[in-house]
């Protein structure tokens, strides 16, 4: 009876909304659950049952099945085909809700903070980055079906364009947990809703999200972008798709690439401290350190894009600027938020960025160079100094 009742038509739960005597007051009016429950019962009168079909039309509402209730049917046309597309995001929603709970109860020896906690936990992200991938692929199929319906009755033409299928990963789950926790489903609600181009009259076109990893960050704040983004490259560079950890190991730049770097701070003394502990030993040290003065310039090792300039407890005051080439040039430790440059800022090889300073996890004035490859994965800055020929070079640990 529950399934028929779902299923009731639209006529019908008009009519009854129609026919129904108005409700009588009550301190707890009964849940939509609740009243179809009733009217499952042997007992149910019409009224109760009337008010269950409703019930039953709006639980099809709020699931995104149907786009319009009764009463909103002769609505203009335009209001009803924008309310089309926000059924699929209530399609999205009802798919997305995830059972946090349940699934938290899977983590072990968990930290929030320490990334190594993400990679001994890569079964239960694994898990998770399964269950958002099917939840989105299933809300992408069935919103295209019901939008399909809608339009054809609508006698509104339409044209789509194609649909990629969501691949997230375990480690892109992991970082977007640690800077977003439970709320990450809501930034995957609203960057995953699907979008309408045209009109009624010309016909609309369907265009199907795709957004990557940094998209679905973005709809956070600015700082929790780059934190987001700055756990994946993590993630990416220091543990295995099975969660163990990455092995060092050395890149080696093309000629043509090295001869478009220079030092950022001429005269510092470079030093390796690739993979060193960090952090009383909960991570490991991405990046390499110049020890220099405080206040001396920093220059841009390369002509770029400013993509960033922040803070953040760890970097401290920092400036990030992508290359022509793809590479992503990380400066931590500044001494003041940079001024030098904003982000969108063209700049050239040898500009000044900002000034030496000692912000953020640092002990000592030092200037943090970090290294990202398109593909997001730390590489060794040392690497890059030694093979074309930048110095001077210590190839002792720091201190």
């Amino acid at each position: 009876m529950l399934s028929a009742l779902i299923l009731a038509s639209t006529a019908s739960v008009r009519s009854a909304k129609a026919e129904s005597p108005a409700p009588s007051a009550s301190p707890e009016p009964l849940t939509i659950l609740e009243q179809l429950q009733q009217a499952c019962s042997s007992e149910a009168e019409l009224a109760v049952a009337s008010s269950a079909a409703c019930a039953a039309e709006q639980l099809r509402y709020d699931e995104g099945l149907v786009s319009c209730l009764p009463e909103d049917a002769n609505q203009p046309r335009y209001l009803r085909l924008n309310a089309m597309f926000d059924a699929t995001n209530r399609i999205l929603s009802h798919a997305l809700a995830f059972d946090w709970t349940g699934w938290s109860k899977t983590l072990v020896a968990f930290k929030p903070k320490e990334y190594d906690c993400y990679a001994q936990n890569r079964t239960a992200f694994s898990t998770l980055s399964n269950a958002l991938n099917t939840a989105l692929r299933s809300a992408s199929s069935l919103s295209g079906k019901v939008l399909s319906r809608d339009l054809r009755a609508e006698n509104i033409a339409l044209h789509t364009t194609p649909r990629q299928e969501p691949n997230l990963t375990w480690r892109e789950c992991a970082a977007l947990y640690s800077v977003f926790g439970e709320d990450t489903t809501q930034l995957m609600q609203e960057a995953f809703s699907v979008q309408q181009e045209g009109s009624a009259i010309r016909g609309i076109t369907i265009r199907w999200p795709n957004p990557s990893f940094a998209d679905i960050a973005a709809r956070g704040t600015k700082e929790q972008l780059v934190e987001a983004k700055l756990a994946l490259y993590y993630l990416n560079t220091v543990y295995l798709d099975d969660g163990s950890v990455a092995p060092v190991s050395a890149f080696q730049f093309s000629k043509e690439y090295l001869s478009t770097v220079t030092h950022p701070v001429p005269g510092g003394v470079i030093k390796n401290g690739w993979y060193d502990p960090r952090s009383h030993r909960t991570r490991v040290h991405t990046g390499t350190d110049i020890r220099m003065s405080s206040k001396t310039p920093i220059l841009s090792m390369t002509d770029g894009v400013v993509l960033h300039v922040g803070f953040l407890p760890i970097p401290g005051n920092y400036v990030i600027i992508r290359d022509p080439s793809g590479y992503e040039y990380h400066y931590y430790h500044m001494y003041e938020l940079s001024t030098f440059v904003k982000e969108g800022d063209v700049v050239k090889q040898g500009q000044q960025i900002g000034r030496v300073g000692s912000t953020g996890n640092s002990v000592a004035y030092h200037l943090h160079v970090g290294l990202v490859s398109p593909d997001g994965v730390y590489l060794n800055p040392y690497d890059l100094f030694t093979q074309a020929g930048i110095g001077p070079v210590q190839g002792q640990e720091p201190e």
